[in-house]
């Protein structure tokens, strides 16, 4: 998303709080993205790996359960997505005799069960089976994102739900069950529930890497609920990070300066 404010968005405060309510739908609905940056940037930048987890025998075996659904799973997915962009490159094609070859039949058809209706058992049976493991989290974060993308946000958040209690704040999936939830709580328009959750990320020092993402989300969920002064607060403290070397969440760090801005002219209008 740009972070460049058009005239357009400058003429009234209702197309202020139009184009803040379009960003906030696009920060709780993309959150599989966001996961997926971060659990990257975990591995990557501080050095966890599956391998940590191995000496424990309830672990592994969980975890050797897990990565076949999640097969299964990111094959379904990748074809779904495949299928997708086929058919936007067929639509956009001049000549049509030479567009790229598209299956109808390869798309995701929208119906839950018939999309993910043998994967989904295998995430639920993994999350009942062990709810305090890693691989039981991230069993749930897969689960959720399935059901948010399918418009069931009430089982994605019973699903989160069952992993909530085995919790820690020296475990990074532990972050990202808290930034899912709280997506989910938005999503269902309840921001201070969302609020409540992403705050339990911002208190933990272990989940640093993603206090920048929990304050963006909790800024435009206090901007639902007409508190511009804590959310012009949250924007701050992470905008402010814009100059700096190496920011922790480069993404997060733009969007916060773009809200604020946008959240600044709406007041001088």
């Amino acid at each position: 998303m740009s972070t460049k404010i058009s005239k357009d968005a400058l003429k009234s405060p209702d197309q202020v709080t139009k184009t803040l309510r379009e960003g906030f739908v696009w920060t709780t609905t993309h959150s599989k993205i966001v996961i997926t940056v971060v659990a990257a940037f975990i591995v990557v930048g501080t050095g966890i790996s599956i391998a940590g987890y191995l000496s424990d025998k309830k672990e592994t075996a969980t975890q050797e359960k897990y990565f076949a659904v999640e097969k299964v799973y990111n094959e379904k997915r990748r074809g779904f997505e495949e299928a997708a962009r086929a058919e936007v490159m067929a639509g956009q094609a001049k000549d049509k005799k030479t567009a790229p070859a598209f299956d109808p039949a390869k798309k995701a058809s929208g119906d839950l069960q018939k999309d993910y209706g043998t994967v989904i058992p295998g995430f639920e049976a993994l999350i009942n089976e062990a709810p305090s493991t890693t691989a039981a989290r991230m069993a749930a974060l897969n689960l959720s994102n399935i059901y948010m993308e399918y418009k069931k946000t009430d089982e994605a958040l019973a699903t989160l739900q069952k992993v909530e209690k085995a919790l820690n704040k020296s475990e990074a999936t532990s972050a990202l069950v808290y930034m899912q939830m709280g997506n989910a709580f938005a999503d269902k328009n309840d921001c201070k529930s969302a609020v409540d959750t992403w705050q339990k990320i911002t208190a933990a020092k272990n989940f640093q890497f993603a206090h920048d993402e929990a304050k963006l989300r909790m800024g435009l969920c206090y901007e639902s609920l007409n508190d511009a002064a804590k959310a012009e607060q949250l924007y701050t403290e992470v905008a402010k990070k814009e100059n700096a070397e190496q920011p922790t969440d480069v993404a997060a760090v733009r969007e916060a300066s773009k809200y604020l801005r946008l959240l600044k002219a709406k007041k001088s209008l």
